[in-house]
């Protein structure tokens, strides 16, 4: 059941401070504001949802995008998203992670979805064209390094290291969040972190001659 102020326990977890008396610390963890805007937007304030799909729609679209490797569909991802995310707001509950952990989650699932759909229909899932048509993976990085284009080394990846590395080192989750996103313990999100960094390497560091 929601509240209208933060609980005290979230506040500790967070690390901010708790007062007994009337007076309470004006300071604001960025946890905390983004808290209380979901409690607003859980009544469908207008302010307050229009300042979450500012936040988290261009994410969603850079996360869709490192995914798919296709804008309109990555574009189709955020709203789809952003939609779910508003019909689905009131229901959702602080469980100690952030609120873009749940909204990542929707996100994460959506494209799952996308992808049995792609298969079901016999479509060739941009992965597999990249991965075919550019056989060799030192032309591969060359071009990613190049051209900036993260999303073509991310290829060389599997489908679930490609998403620890975009959750954690372009949009920011802790490794506890990305295993809520990701429905995988802790320790798994770590190991899968470990491996993505060294395949990642071996696709973006040049051998020496």
């Amino acid at each position: 059941m929601w509240t209208d102020t933060l609980p005290s326990s979230f506040e500790k977890s967070q690390g901010i401070p708790v007062t007994t008396g009337s007076v309470r610390q004006e300071t604001k963890s960025p946890t905390q504001e983004e808290w209380e805007i979901v409690q607003r937007a859980q009544q469908y304030d207008e302010t307050a949802l229009a300042s979450l799909y500012e936040t988290y729609h261009p994410k969603i679209y850079s996360y869709g995008f490192l995914q798919m490797g296709d804008m309109s569909a990555a574009e189709d991802l955020a709203s789809d998203v952003m939609l779910k995310m508003i019909e689905s707001i009131r229901g959702y509950q602080y469980k100690g992670l952030p609120f873009g952990a749940w909204v990542f989650r929707i996100a994460r699932n959506r494209i799952i979805d996308l992808h049995r759909r792609n298969r079901r229909r016999g479509e060739v899932h941009l992965n597999e064209t990249l991965t075919s048509t550019l056989a060799d993976p030192q032309t591969l990085a060359e071009r990613a390094l190049d051209h900036g284009q993260l999303q073509l080394a991310l290829k060389h990846l599997t489908e679930e290291q490609r998403q620890v590395i975009v959750l954690k080192f372009i949009q920011g989750f802790d490794n506890r969040s990305i295993g809520r996103i990701l429905g995988r313990r802790e320790g798994a999100i770590k190991s899968l972190q470990h491996r993505a960094l060294i395949a990642l390497r071996r696709v973006l560091v040049s051998e020496k001659p």
